[in-house]
C-alpha cells in the first residue's frame, strides 16, 4: 500500500455519516485484537458494528484499509495538537517531557497493545497489515516529531544532525522497559519494575545531552 493509499479512505467522505464509521472502527477494533486479523471478516465486522456489508465497504473497501484506518484514528486521538503546541515551547526539556509522557501514554494503553500483540502474530502473513500500521501510525508521528526538532534546531535549543533518525531514537528510549514489560505481561518476580516517571526523566535526559548545542547539558 503506498502513501498516498494509506491516506485514502481512513476518514468519513461525503455521504458518510460520522456515527456509523465510529461504530466500525470500534467493532473492527474489539474483533481484531480479541480474534486475530486473518479470523476476523468483513461480515462479522458488519454485524457486530449493527450495520450491513455493504455499509462498512462503502466506508472501508477492504480490510487492510479498515485496518489503517482504525490505527490512524487511534494515533490521531493523542498526537493531534501536541506538536505545533509544544514547537515554540523555549524550554525544551519541558517539551520533550510532554512529548514522551503522551508517547508512554498511547503506547501503554491497552488498545495499543493489543493492536501491536495481533502485528505481531499475523503480521509475517499479512504484510498488508504490517503497511497498513507502518503508513497510517508510526510515519506520521515520526514525521511531526523530526519537524519539532527541527524547530529546535533552527532555535539553537537542539543540535540534530538527522531529525528522522533522533525521532525513532527517542521513541524507542521511551517505549523500552515499560512497553516490553506491558506487551508481553512480564511477572514482577522476573522483571525489575520501573515506572512512567523514571523511565520519561531519564528518556529525556539521555536525549537533550546527546543533542545539547555544542555537546553542552
Amino acid at each position: 500500500m503506498s502513501s498516498a493509499l494509506a491516506a485514502e479512505n481512513l476518514t468519513p467522505g461525503a455521504g458518510r455519516r460520522p456515527e456509523k464509521t465510529e461504530a466500525i472502527l470500534d467493532a473492527a477494533g474489539q474483533l481484531f485484537r480479541e480474534h486475530g486479523y486473518g479470523a476476523v471478516s468483513m461480515d462479522q465486522i458488519a454485524r457486530e458494528a449493527g450495520v450491513s456489508k455493504a455499509t462498512v465497504y462503502a466506508h472501508f473497501e477492504s480490510k487492510d484499509r479498515l485496518f489503517a484506518a482504525m490505527v490512524h484514528n487511534a494515533c490521531r486521538v493523542y498526537a493531534e495538537g501536541l506538536m505545533p503546541a509544544l514547537t515554540e515551547m523555549e524550554d525544551v526539556r519541558e517539551a520533550l517531557t510532554q512529548i514522551c509522557r503522551e508517547i508512554e501514554r498511547f503506547l501503554l494503553a491497552p488498545k495499543t497493545l493489543g493492536i501491536y500483540r495481533v502485528i505481531i502474530a499475523e503480521g509475517p502473513r499479512f504484510p498488508e497489515l504490517v503497511n497498513a500500521f507502518i503508513e497510517a501510525g508510526p510515519l506520521p508521528f515520526r514525521k511531526m516529531l523530526a519537524e519539532f526538532l527541527e524547530a529546535a534546531n533552527r532555535r539553537g535549543t537542539l543540535k540534530v544532525p538527522n531529525p528522522i533518525l533522533a525521532a525513532n531514537q527517542l521513541v524507542w528510549l521511551v517505549r523500552g522497559p515499560l512497553y516490553l514489560e506491558r506487551i508481553l505481561n512480564i511477572s514482577e518476580t522476573v522483571w525489575e519494575k520501573q515506572n512512567v516517571d523514571e523511565v520519561v526523566t531519564s528518556a529525556v535526559d539521555v536525549f537533550v545531552k546527546g543533542y545539547a548545542p555544542d555537546n553542552r547539558s
